[in-house]
Protein backbone atom coordinates (compact mmCIF):
# COMPACT_ATOMS: atom_id res chain seq x y z
CA UNK A 1 0.00 0.00 0.00
CA UNK A 2 1.00 3.63 -0.71
CA UNK A 3 2.63 5.50 2.69
CA UNK A 4 -0.14 6.23 5.26
CA UNK A 5 -0.37 9.89 7.01
CA UNK A 6 -1.02 9.56 11.07
CA UNK A 7 -2.41 12.67 13.32
CA UNK A 8 -1.19 13.24 17.10
CA UNK A 9 -3.40 10.76 19.33
CA UNK A 10 -4.64 8.52 16.41
CA UNK A 11 -4.95 4.93 17.36
CA UNK A 12 -2.94 2.63 14.87
CA UNK A 13 -5.23 -0.31 14.09
CA UNK A 14 -4.20 -3.99 13.12
CA UNK A 15 -5.55 -3.78 10.12
CA UNK A 16 -3.42 -0.76 9.35
CA UNK A 17 -0.21 -1.82 10.97
CA UNK A 18 -0.93 -5.50 8.78
CA UNK A 19 -1.46 -3.25 5.72
CA UNK A 20 1.94 -1.31 6.14
CA UNK A 21 3.93 -3.91 6.56
CA UNK A 22 2.15 -5.96 3.67
CA UNK A 23 4.18 -3.46 2.09
CA UNK A 24 7.51 -4.56 2.85
CA UNK A 25 6.66 -8.21 1.25
CA UNK A 26 4.59 -7.39 -1.29
CA UNK A 27 4.73 -3.72 -2.67
CA UNK A 28 1.48 -1.91 -3.76
CA UNK A 29 1.56 -2.39 -7.84
CA UNK A 30 0.35 0.12 -10.22
CA UNK A 31 0.36 -0.75 -14.14
CA UNK A 32 1.01 1.59 -17.16
CA UNK A 33 0.43 0.98 -20.61
CA UNK A 34 1.10 4.12 -21.77
CA UNK A 35 4.02 6.84 -21.02
CA UNK A 36 3.43 8.16 -17.40
CA UNK A 37 4.42 10.83 -15.23
CA UNK A 38 4.69 10.05 -11.32
CA UNK A 39 3.04 11.36 -9.21
CA UNK A 40 3.41 11.42 -4.98
CA UNK A 41 1.32 8.75 -4.65
CA UNK A 42 4.03 6.17 -6.41
CA UNK A 43 6.32 7.00 -3.05
CA UNK A 44 7.31 3.35 -2.18
CA UNK A 45 5.31 1.35 -4.69
CA UNK A 46 6.07 -0.81 -7.87
CA UNK A 47 5.39 1.32 -11.02
CA UNK A 48 5.36 -1.61 -13.71
CA UNK A 49 5.41 -0.37 -17.32
CA UNK A 50 3.33 -2.63 -19.96
CA UNK A 51 3.53 -1.58 -23.34
CA UNK A 52 4.50 -3.03 -26.77
CA UNK A 53 5.43 0.13 -27.82
CA UNK A 54 8.33 2.59 -26.92
CA UNK A 55 7.13 4.60 -23.71
CA UNK A 56 8.87 6.90 -20.84
CA UNK A 57 7.95 7.58 -16.99
CA UNK A 58 8.77 11.22 -16.20
CA UNK A 59 9.69 12.28 -13.35
CA UNK A 60 9.14 15.83 -12.00
CA UNK A 61 10.20 17.65 -8.80
CA UNK A 62 8.69 18.53 -5.10
CA UNK A 63 6.68 15.23 -5.12
CA UNK A 64 9.21 13.55 -3.11
CA UNK A 65 11.23 14.20 -0.17
CA UNK A 66 15.03 12.51 -0.21
CA UNK A 67 15.02 9.41 0.88
CA UNK A 68 11.55 8.54 -1.01
CA UNK A 69 12.33 5.13 -3.25
CA UNK A 70 10.04 3.96 -5.89
CA UNK A 71 10.68 0.57 -7.90
CA UNK A 72 10.15 0.73 -11.87
CA UNK A 73 9.78 -2.50 -13.94
CA UNK A 74 8.86 -3.17 -17.44
CA UNK A 75 7.35 -5.88 -18.75
CA UNK A 76 6.25 -5.20 -21.77
CA UNK A 77 7.94 -5.71 -25.52
CA UNK A 78 8.70 -1.76 -26.14
CA UNK A 79 11.76 -0.10 -24.06
CA UNK A 80 10.87 1.87 -21.26
CA UNK A 81 13.33 5.05 -20.48
CA UNK A 82 13.37 7.27 -17.22
CA UNK A 83 13.26 11.03 -18.52
CA UNK A 84 13.63 14.12 -16.62
CA UNK A 85 10.94 16.11 -16.17
CA UNK A 86 11.07 19.46 -13.53
CA UNK A 87 13.64 17.02 -11.88
CA UNK A 88 16.98 15.67 -12.41
CA UNK A 89 17.49 12.02 -13.20
CA UNK A 90 21.33 10.84 -12.90
CA UNK A 91 22.71 6.89 -13.63
CA UNK A 92 25.88 5.32 -13.91
CA UNK A 93 24.03 2.94 -16.23
CA UNK A 94 21.08 3.41 -18.63
CA UNK A 95 17.69 5.06 -18.17
CA UNK A 96 16.24 2.62 -20.68
CA UNK A 97 14.39 -0.41 -19.48
CA UNK A 98 14.07 -3.57 -21.43
CA UNK A 99 12.01 -5.76 -21.13
CA UNK A 100 11.51 -7.45 -17.87
CA UNK A 101 14.15 -5.25 -16.62
CA UNK A 102 13.61 -3.18 -13.56
CA UNK A 103 15.71 -0.38 -11.46
CA UNK A 104 15.23 1.64 -8.24
CA UNK A 105 14.59 5.68 -8.23
CA UNK A 106 15.93 6.81 -5.23
CA UNK A 107 15.71 10.81 -4.28
CA UNK A 108 18.82 13.03 -2.80
CA UNK A 109 16.10 15.54 -2.53
CA UNK A 110 13.05 16.81 -4.26
CA UNK A 111 14.15 17.58 -7.11
CA UNK A 112 17.07 15.20 -7.73
CA UNK A 113 17.03 11.56 -8.02
CA UNK A 114 19.73 9.03 -8.85
CA UNK A 115 18.50 5.61 -11.33
CA UNK A 116 19.98 2.01 -9.99
CA UNK A 117 19.22 0.07 -13.15
CA UNK A 118 18.68 -3.64 -12.28
CA UNK A 119 19.07 -4.72 -16.40
CA UNK A 120 20.50 -2.94 -19.32
CA UNK A 121 19.23 -2.81 -22.56
CA UNK A 122 20.71 -5.48 -24.89
CA UNK A 123 22.47 -3.65 -28.30
CA UNK A 124 22.23 -5.85 -31.40
CA UNK A 125 25.53 -6.76 -33.05
CA UNK A 126 26.72 -5.05 -36.21
CA UNK A 127 26.76 -8.28 -37.36
CA UNK A 128 25.38 -11.27 -36.20
CA UNK A 129 26.05 -14.89 -37.22
CA UNK A 130 23.73 -16.97 -39.03
CA UNK A 131 25.86 -20.25 -40.34
CA UNK A 132 27.92 -21.10 -37.55
CA UNK A 133 31.78 -21.61 -38.52
CA UNK A 134 31.36 -24.81 -40.53
CA UNK A 135 34.83 -27.04 -42.01
CA UNK A 136 34.76 -28.63 -45.21
CA UNK A 137 37.36 -31.46 -46.09
CA UNK A 138 38.55 -32.21 -49.31
CA UNK A 139 35.17 -30.48 -51.16
CA UNK A 140 34.70 -29.44 -54.27
CA UNK A 141 31.23 -28.19 -53.70
CA UNK A 142 30.01 -26.70 -50.47
CA UNK A 143 26.35 -25.74 -49.90
CA UNK A 144 24.36 -24.04 -46.99
CA UNK A 145 20.33 -23.50 -47.54
CA UNK A 146 17.82 -21.29 -45.01
CA UNK A 147 20.29 -18.81 -44.49
CA UNK A 148 19.14 -16.08 -46.26
CA UNK A 149 15.81 -14.32 -44.64
CA UNK A 150 13.97 -11.27 -44.64
CA UNK A 151 15.93 -10.26 -41.23
CA UNK A 152 18.67 -9.17 -42.74
CA UNK A 153 19.48 -7.53 -46.33
CA UNK A 154 22.65 -7.80 -46.61
CA UNK A 155 25.42 -10.88 -45.77
CA UNK A 156 29.11 -11.72 -45.32
CA UNK A 157 30.96 -14.80 -46.24
CA UNK A 158 34.05 -15.28 -44.70
CA UNK A 159 36.36 -17.79 -46.09
CA UNK A 160 39.51 -20.02 -45.27
CA UNK A 161 40.74 -22.24 -47.38
CA UNK A 162 43.82 -23.94 -45.79
CA UNK A 163 44.84 -26.38 -48.59
CA UNK A 164 44.05 -26.97 -52.13
CA UNK A 165 44.73 -29.79 -54.17
CA UNK A 166 45.84 -27.68 -57.00
CA UNK A 167 45.71 -23.95 -58.40
CA UNK A 168 42.14 -23.24 -58.54
CA UNK A 169 39.51 -21.02 -58.82
CA UNK A 170 36.88 -19.83 -56.03
CA UNK A 171 33.06 -19.37 -57.39
CA UNK A 172 29.64 -18.31 -56.05
CA UNK A 173 25.96 -19.32 -56.78
CA UNK A 174 22.74 -18.52 -55.06
CA UNK A 175 20.51 -21.49 -54.15
CA UNK A 176 17.11 -21.65 -53.43
CA UNK A 177 14.69 -24.63 -52.34
CA UNK A 178 18.21 -26.71 -52.57
CA UNK A 179 19.10 -25.88 -56.22
CA UNK A 180 21.67 -23.53 -57.48
CA UNK A 181 21.00 -20.88 -59.94
CA UNK A 182 23.47 -21.32 -62.52
CA UNK A 183 23.01 -18.29 -65.18
CA UNK A 184 23.44 -14.33 -65.51
CA UNK A 185 26.42 -13.97 -63.46
CA UNK A 186 28.69 -11.03 -64.55
CA UNK A 187 31.97 -10.00 -62.79
CA UNK A 188 35.07 -7.73 -62.79
CA UNK A 189 38.29 -8.77 -61.39
CA UNK A 190 41.07 -7.11 -60.46
CA UNK A 191 44.31 -8.83 -59.38
CA UNK A 192 48.05 -7.29 -57.66
CA UNK A 193 50.50 -9.94 -57.72
CA UNK A 194 53.56 -8.72 -57.49
CA UNK A 195 54.56 -5.26 -59.46
CA UNK A 196 51.93 -7.07 -61.73
CA UNK A 197 48.01 -5.94 -62.11
CA UNK A 198 45.95 -7.46 -64.33
CA UNK A 199 42.18 -6.86 -65.05
CA UNK A 200 39.53 -8.71 -66.35
CA UNK A 201 35.60 -8.66 -67.02
CA UNK A 202 33.43 -11.64 -67.77
CA UNK A 203 30.00 -11.69 -68.48
CA UNK A 204 26.51 -14.11 -68.78
CA UNK A 205 28.64 -17.02 -66.44
CA UNK A 206 27.17 -20.15 -64.61
CA UNK A 207 28.50 -18.71 -61.34
CA UNK A 208 30.28 -15.87 -59.49
CA UNK A 209 33.76 -15.81 -60.24
CA UNK A 210 35.57 -14.23 -56.38
CA UNK A 211 38.83 -15.84 -55.63
CA UNK A 212 41.59 -18.26 -56.12
CA UNK A 213 43.41 -20.99 -54.19
CA UNK A 214 46.83 -22.51 -54.50
CA UNK A 215 48.06 -25.23 -52.63
CA UNK A 216 48.75 -22.89 -49.53
CA UNK A 217 46.17 -20.65 -47.65
CA UNK A 218 43.81 -18.34 -48.72
CA UNK A 219 41.20 -16.10 -47.24
CA UNK A 220 38.39 -14.20 -48.68
CA UNK A 221 35.62 -12.22 -47.65
CA UNK A 222 32.09 -12.07 -49.54
CA UNK A 223 29.87 -9.42 -49.33
CA UNK A 224 26.52 -10.70 -50.70
CA UNK A 225 24.10 -7.57 -51.06
CA UNK A 226 19.77 -8.74 -51.20
CA UNK A 227 20.20 -12.09 -51.96
CA UNK A 228 16.74 -12.71 -50.18
CA UNK A 229 14.96 -10.31 -52.46
CA UNK A 230 13.47 -10.79 -55.85
CA UNK A 231 15.56 -8.68 -57.50
CA UNK A 232 19.48 -8.65 -58.79
CA UNK A 233 22.23 -9.58 -56.19
CA UNK A 234 25.24 -7.24 -55.99
CA UNK A 235 28.91 -8.86 -54.48
CA UNK A 236 31.33 -7.61 -53.70
CA UNK A 237 34.61 -9.51 -52.31
CA UNK A 238 38.19 -8.94 -51.54
CA UNK A 239 41.10 -11.40 -49.74
CA UNK A 240 44.38 -13.00 -50.43
CA UNK A 241 45.98 -16.32 -52.01
CA UNK A 242 50.05 -17.41 -51.90
CA UNK A 243 51.63 -18.08 -54.87
CA UNK A 244 53.47 -21.08 -54.35
CA UNK A 245 55.23 -19.58 -51.95
CA UNK A 246 53.90 -17.55 -48.69
CA UNK A 247 57.01 -14.68 -50.02
CA UNK A 248 54.58 -14.31 -52.86
CA UNK A 249 51.08 -13.09 -51.67
CA UNK A 250 48.24 -12.36 -54.46
CA UNK A 251 45.59 -9.67 -53.96
CA UNK A 252 42.41 -10.23 -55.44
CA UNK A 253 38.91 -8.12 -55.51
CA UNK A 254 36.06 -8.72 -57.38
CA UNK A 255 32.55 -7.06 -58.31
CA UNK A 256 29.88 -8.26 -59.60
CA UNK A 257 26.27 -9.62 -59.88
CA UNK A 258 23.71 -12.14 -60.56
CA UNK A 259 21.17 -10.65 -62.55
CA UNK A 260 18.27 -12.79 -62.33
CA UNK A 261 15.83 -11.40 -60.06
CA UNK A 262 14.96 -13.86 -57.97
CA UNK A 263 14.61 -14.63 -54.35
CA UNK A 264 17.02 -16.83 -52.82
CA UNK A 265 17.95 -18.46 -49.14
CA UNK A 266 21.32 -20.17 -49.65
CA UNK A 267 24.56 -20.69 -51.35
CA UNK A 268 27.20 -22.69 -52.52
CA UNK A 269 30.86 -22.28 -53.04
CA UNK A 270 32.60 -24.59 -55.88
CA UNK A 271 35.69 -24.61 -57.64
CA UNK A 272 36.42 -24.67 -61.11
CA UNK A 273 38.93 -27.91 -60.84
CA UNK A 274 39.82 -29.87 -58.13
CA UNK A 275 38.89 -29.47 -54.28
CA UNK A 276 39.42 -27.43 -51.44
CA UNK A 277 39.75 -27.67 -47.10
CA UNK A 278 38.68 -25.32 -44.65
CA UNK A 279 35.95 -23.74 -43.14
CA UNK A 280 33.45 -20.70 -43.52
CA UNK A 281 31.19 -18.89 -41.84
CA UNK A 282 27.76 -16.35 -42.83
CA UNK A 283 26.82 -13.13 -41.40
CA UNK A 284 23.93 -10.97 -41.29
CA UNK A 285 24.46 -7.28 -41.56
CA UNK A 286 22.02 -5.84 -38.69
CA UNK A 287 19.42 -3.46 -39.69
CA UNK A 288 18.94 -2.21 -35.89
CA UNK A 289 20.62 -0.97 -33.21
Amino acid sequence: MAIQTFTAAQVLTAAQMNALQANDYNQTVSTKTASYTLVAADKGTRVVMNSASATTITVNTSLFSAGDTLVLQNIGAGVCTVTAGTATVSSAGPLAIPQNGSGVLYFTSAGVSIYYPSAVTATTSGLVCVKAETAFSAASTVTADNIFTSTYTNYLLNLTITSSSAELVLLYKNRVGGVSASTNYNAQRVTFSSTTTDAARITAQTSFRFGQAYTLSSFFTLNIASPQLAAQTNFYSNGIYNDNAATTPVAIFNTGNHSTATAYDGLEILTNTGTITGFYSVYGYSKTV
